[in-house]
């Protein structure tokens, strides 16, 4: 069974979650969640699990640091049965705050914080490397925390492009610890504004396209690009050279009538899916798509729903280091995560019944193999998807939550699966979720 700590990084208010530190916590969990993956030894992963059940407190009390800090323990207990040195976790509690993350400047400005207080002294002669490709570093001793550094954007870098920048952590040229974030050039972004984001909203305007999943995601793409031009701090990594580039390919497409997301563009997309009257209610999806996915041989699609606090990139980043999109890899199905309510997750649940028949009008979708799968408020919103789309699924999966079930016959032969850790919070609720799908 998959540690708690996975299965709980939706569950915070995001009224409370600032992006940077949102940013932050999902990767020190990415981290674990990757050394999970990578450690089969049992004892190992029992070292990991000991600590982990305080991250519901943590994470519920909005001790953000604390609850990174448990993770990263965690994350050494997995690698060794003997706790790392002072001067290493010293090292894993600094980050680099990054906050232009589409730029045009020829450096970018990095400030090396501290994320938690951990108890031992600063190392002596620690200093940072930072750089974008593996080669060239910026170096700065640490005197005291924090440190500002400027770090220069290769001249062979063709723009706009999707970078990583490499940080370091040493002492006496012993590596502490490392990060990496990602950060997109640009050329034309300004204080007042960026025109390239700007000119798709006119472009898309003019067109007075109807509403499909193109129009609709192109407005989500200029809106973004605009967001992160004006400082912006995603959750996570986000390839905006990519997606701008996408979006100038959709814009043209609609210019000729023609589709952009098809079988034949397998992968990972952000898709806005618009649905009821006219396409009023959009809702930004995650999607994957198998490779070599024929068009005319109908195959299962799995719609999974994060729960609270959450996003649409729950599923493909956490939940297991996205062990949902390796699942359906394997299996070569489809799978579509819709973002729940406004903001982060909180509120209405998505229409995921016309989800499906829209992205249907472009993929085999075989209608009697559709599956849902939903974790905490996810679960609960499963259950009701169920109910009010009678028939349209073909076996629900409710992860460390609960739900009500008012129509029983929706369940009556229905395959169901409920699964809870015995140290979760809705261990109750996953029961009584449990009992009432058995009487159904």
């Amino acid at each position: 069974m998959r540690p708690l700590a996975l299965l709980l990084i939706a569950a915070l208010t995001p009224v409370a979650f600032a992006q940077a530190d949102r940013y932050e916590l999902g990767a020190r969990l990415k981290a674990f969640e990757a050394e999970w993956d990578k450690q089969t030894d049992k004892d190992a992963r029992k070292r990991a699990l000991k600590d982990l059940p305080q991250v519901t407190q943590q994470f519920f009390s909005f001790q953000f640091g604390k609850a990174a800090q448990t993770l990263d323990e965690a994350r050494f207990a997995l690698l060794s049965d003997q706790p790392p040195t002072d001067a290493v976790r010293w090292g894993t509690s600094l980050y680099p705050e990054v906050k232009l993350r589409l730029t045009s400047e020829k450096e970018v400005p990095v400030t090396i914080k501290q994320f938690y207080t951990v108890k031992a002294e600063k190392p002596k002669g620690v200093s940072v490397l930072a750089g974008f490709d593996g080669k060239t570093w910026t170096t700065v001793d640490v005197e005291k925390l924090p440190v500002k550094l400027s770090v220069p954007i290769p001249e062979s870098v063709k723009r706009p492009a999707d970078l990583t920048l490499s940080v370091e952590f040493r002492v006496d040229g012993k590596t502490l610890a490392t990060r990496t974030v990602g950060v997109t050039v640009f050329e034309g972004v300004t204080g007042e504004g960026f025109p390239a984001a700007d000119k798709l909203h006119t472009d898309l305007a003019a067109l007075k396209a109807t509403p499909s999943l193109e129009t609709a995601s192109l407005k989500e793409r200029a809106t973004l690009l605009k967001d992160l031009a004006g400082g912006t701090v995603p959750e996570s990594d986000m390839p905006a050279a990519k997606r701008y580039a996408e979006a100038v390919e959709m814009l043209n497409l609609t210019k000729e009538g023609k589709p952009f997301f098809t079988p034949a563009r397998p992968g990972d997309h952000w898709v806005s899916v618009p649905t009821g009257e006219n396409g009023k209610t959009v809702t930004p999806c995650r999607l994957y798509v198998p490779e070599k996915l024929d068009a005319k041989k109908p195959v299962p699609m799995v719609v999974a729903m994060h729960g609270a606090g959450g996003s649409e990139n729950l599923f493909f980043e956490g939940y297991g280091n996205g062990h949902v999109v390796k699942l359906c890899k394997e299996r070569g199905w489809l799978l579509v995560a819709p973002r729940a309510g406004l903001g982060f997750g909180i509120g209405a649940p998505p229409p995921v019944g016309d989800i499906v028949d829209e992205l249907a009008k472009r993929y085999p979708v075989d209608a009697k193999r559709v599956y849902l799968v939903g974790h905490s408020m996810g679960c609960s919103m499963a259950f009701d998807a169920v109910q009010k789309y009678p028939g349209k699924f073909a076996a629900v999966a409710g992860l460390g939550g609960g739900g009500r079930i008012r129509d029983e016959k929706a369940f009556a032969d229905l395959p169901v699966f409920v699964g809870v850790g015995d140290k979760d919070f809705a261990l109750r609720s996953s029961k009584s979720l449990h009992a009432a799908a058995e009487k159904a």
